[in-house]
């Protein structure tokens, strides 16, 4: 695949006149942000909220996995699309129906009809994160990749740590059906700005682009399919892809047995809900500067944050206490911070602007997949040797995911 030369002049006309490509990330930054803030929000609620219309435990896991099946499939011809029709209608389109779709969770009296509204949230929420980093790649001048990344990826990392806070103080003080009111209208915040304040851009071959005010692009024939495989091809993308898989899969094996393992130390729900937020918080905030390393540094910057990560998750699984906990996860989120632009901004380094989008909606199903391989993959493990050693394990995983990703990058440096 090759690298186009002039990548990084998208800091070109906009209906004649000059714009600053930050401007635009700064508008994906607060669509990002308020987006997440809502499915962080409620992603805690969910299980209760299930429970209470009569949900089994295996109807539950139904209820979490359509959401992220339905996102998983929907992602990479979205992607696609938004090359080929402009990234701004999609956004649109994504955060007007995902506050429809949050609001009717309040109105659902069913758990089938739990799993439909979850599915088509899944849906369109596949219109928003997958489109928006595209379009951050597709701006950000070559050199501040990783910077531009790491800012992307605060604004998740943000949003999932104050959306636990926020949702669990409104359900306990109003009622388990407000926060879906209140993430409906932040989607619906989400949708006018960037309704009014985003811009689509149009990249030709050659890497040069302009910003313009329609909704719509029309006659970009780049992508003919839907769905390709072509980026795998890429040595630097389909390490990036192996490797944020199996990150992620750790992640969401910690994160899905935390609780529990908390609780079995005397920890309670509220210092769980601060030991998350707040290491995603570290996170968020250590993202753009990690990001900068990554731009001077290289790759090198991703392999320590797995090696950090995998030392927080040692000290975890010998952690007894809140506060051995809180300095495990800190740690491990000083990792993260390495880890997350350096894995997006490497695997967006080859592709050319016109196909970031479909690039990002490929890329970005290896989270969903991860995630669902790890809940499921760690906790057969945590069954068989408790969840401590299950942590040893995770930790182990990642420096073996650390060397091969040497490994194989050594040849590419």
């Amino acid at each position: 695949m090759s690298n186009a030369k002039s990548e990084g002049n998208c800091a070109s006309m906009k209906d004649g006149g000059k714009v600053n490509p930050m401007d635009i990330v700064i508008v994906l930054w607060i669509t990002t942000f308020v987006t997440m803030l809502g499915i962080g929000l409620i992603a805690p609620l969910m299980s209760i909220y299930a429970k209470q219309l009569g949900a089994s435990n295996f109807e539950v896991g139904l209820i979490f996995g359509s959401f992220a099946i339905a996102r998983t499939i929907a992602q990479i011809p979205i992607g696609s699309l938004s090359d080929k029709y402009g990234k701004k209608i999609f956004i649109v389109i994504g955060t007007f129906f995902c506050s429809i779709f949050t609001v009717m969770y309040a109105f659902v009296s069913s758990v089938i009809g739990l799993v439909v509204v979850r599915t088509f949230n899944g849906v369109f929420s596949s219109f928003i994160t997958p489109v928006a980093g595209a379009y951050v790649a597709t701006v950000a001048p070559r050199e501040k990749l990783g910077e531009y990344m790491g800012i992307f990826s605060s604004a998740i990392t943000l949003g999932f740590a104050m959306g636990p806070l926020i949702g669990g103080f409104l359900a306990a003080w109003y009622g388990i059906r407000t926060p879906f009111y209140f993430c409906g209208a932040l989607a619906f915040i989400a949708f006018l700005v960037s309704y009014f304040k985003l811009k689509n851009v149009v990249v030709d071959r050659t890497g040069k682009c302009k910003y313009i005010s329609n909704n719509i692009i029309r006659g970009n024939s780049f992508n003919k399919k839907l769905i390709s495989l072509e980026f795998l091809k890429n040595k630097n993308f389909s390490v990036s892809y192996i490797v944020n898989t199996l990150y992620m899969a750790i992640n969401a094996g910690i994160a899905s047995y935390l609780a529990v393992y908390a609780s079995d130390y005397h920890i309670g729900v509220a210092s769980i809900g601060f030991l998350i937020s707040s290491s995603n918080l570290i996170s968020s905030v250590l993202q753009r500067k990690f990001g900068k390393i990554y731009d001077t540094a290289g790759i090198s910057i991703m392999y320590v944050g797995l090696i950090v990560g995998a030392l927080g998750v040692y000290a975890l699984s010998l952690s007894h206490s809140f506060l051995s906990m809180l300095v495990s996860l800190v740690v491990m989120s000083i990792g993260g911070a390495m880890t997350s632009p350096s894995i997006n901004a490497l695997a967006m380094k080859d592709i050319p602007h016109y196909k970031k989008g479909e690039a990002m909606g490929f890329f970005t199903t290896s989270l969903n997949i991860g995630m669902v391989i790890g809940a499921l993959a760690l906790g057969f493990v945590a069954d068989c040797i408790g969840l401590s050693n299950m942590y040893k394990f995770s930790a182990i995983i990642s420096f073996i995911v650390c060397v091969g990703a040497y490994l194989a990058m050594r040849k590419v440096e």
